[in-house]
């Protein structure tokens, strides 16, 4: 009977031990080992180049398609842009058609918004969406320099003349816009991270990049042609809205995000210790490859000049928020490299570094536990815009 006792003492013992070394394992694993420092008053989160929690797998399992040929409602030409409200209404923006479709949170079309012409409510080469908190919809040209603006029912409520060429954008509730603008100069192109009141004229210019600079050639009876050519190493400006009004950009020639606040003041910088990829001959070799056409129509050597690389890789090639403020950051593979996943590192709303993931597309939307893309046939070139469910959603931590 004793020793049956010390037999079961002995393995409770021994499974404590266990339990609490596992939990010391786990809880080293989840150690954050970067630092903050502050710079002229503004945080600054260093993470190393691991991050807290490792790799995590997201388990998607598609729940919904949206497409078909039978139906022009449900036919999708170019399309732009897609985003998602709260009670998972899709709406689907494209640049082919000049329409926005509303889809109900089931796939059943609901309701056309805009068309093609020049008229009020009308748009010939929308190309940003935006939802706000209220439903109200924003569809930007970038042609035109214009936002028009619908209520929740879709009903036109105006159209805004921006005085500078605007990409990615976001409202405020007082309806001063952010974004990204082009400003030039006679000398240079700089493309800007701006606020601009509810008339579209920049009030503050937060920060300024380079563009890609244009190769300039004399033609025929002295007129001057210009030439450009963007390709996957460009170094660009990027720019996302997140939570409580907030606002996230960062240029790809550094592994550094900065968040502005609702006035557009920097009130945070996040950065990851990340190495430099220099860019090989092959790689090069590769780009120039898909621009073999332009060779031959272009001037003698323009390719080449316009083509610019810059001494290393760009470090990422999108940045997206979900609903609780998590950043997700688009790493840049090598071109030469053949895996098609798409990789990303995941952030939480503070800048901690939480995750590195893999996914076989990019999401277009990430939002309450669901990933949404859209993807075209190469076969029949039709368009289906697809739903995702994530079933581990609820696993994936949101800080430290």
């Amino acid at each position: 009977m004793k020793t049956r006792l010390k037999l079961i003492l002995t393995i409770a013992i021994f499974f404590l031990f266990v339990v609490n070394c596992t939990k010391t394992k786990i809880a080293e694993k989840a150690t954050w080992r970067g630092e903050i420092e502050y710079e002229n008053g503004v945080k600054v989160v260093k993470n190393p180049a691991e991050p807290v929690f490792g790799e995590i797998l997201l388990d998607l399992e598609e729940d919904l398609s949206i497409g078909r040929e039978d139906d022009d409602n449900y036919v999708f030409y170019q399309v732009r842009n897609i985003d998602v409200d709260d009670q998972g209404n899709i709406y689907v923006l494209e640049g082919g058609n000049c329409r926005l479709q509303k889809f109900d949170l089931t796939g059943k079309y609901l309701q056309t918004i805009g068309k093609k012409g020049q008229g009020p409510g009308e748009f010939e080469s929308p190309w940003g969406l935006l939802l706000d908190k209220k439903n109200n919809i924003y569809i930007s040209e970038r042609r035109k320099r214009k936002i028009h603006i619908f209520n929740s029912k879709g009903e036109f409520v105006k159209s805004i003349l921006l005085s500078n060429t605007t990409t990615d954008f976001s409202v405020t509730p007082d309806e001063n816009i952010f974004g990204i603008a082009n400003i030039r100069t006679e000398e240079e192109s700089k493309r800007c991270v701006v606020k601009m009141d509810p008339k579209g004229e920049i009030i503050k210019n937060i920060a300024q990049f380079s563009d890609i600079k244009r190769v300039q050639r004399k033609g025929k009876e002295g007129m001057i042609m210009s030439f450009g050519i963007g390709h996957l190493y460009n170094q660009r400006l990027y720019f996302s809205p997140t939570v409580n009004n907030k606002h996230l950009y960062a240029h790809s020639s550094e592994y550094c995000l900065f968040q502005v606040n609702f006035e557009g003041d920097l009130e945070l910088i996040i950065k990851k210790e990340e190495p430099l990829h220099p860019i090989s001959q092959k790689e090069k070799n590769k780009i120039y490859e898909g621009f073999s056409d332009l060779i031959e129509k272009w001037p003698k050597g323009v390719v080449k000049e316009a083509v610019q690389f810059s001494s290393h890789r760009p470090f990422f090639n999108k940045i997206a928020t979900d609903e609780r403020g998590r950043i997700y950051v688009r790493r840049v593979k090598s071109v030469i490299d053949e895996n098609e996943d798409v990789e990303f590192d995941i952030f939480s709303q503070e800048g901690y570094y939480l995750y590195k993931t893999k996914l076989p597309f990019t999401p277009e939307v990430i939002k309450n536990g669901y990933i949404y893309d859209h993807y075209s046939s190469e076969e029949t070139e039709e368009v289906k815009i697809k739903r995702y469910k994530v079933k581990n959603w609820g696993e994936i931590e949101e800080g430290i």
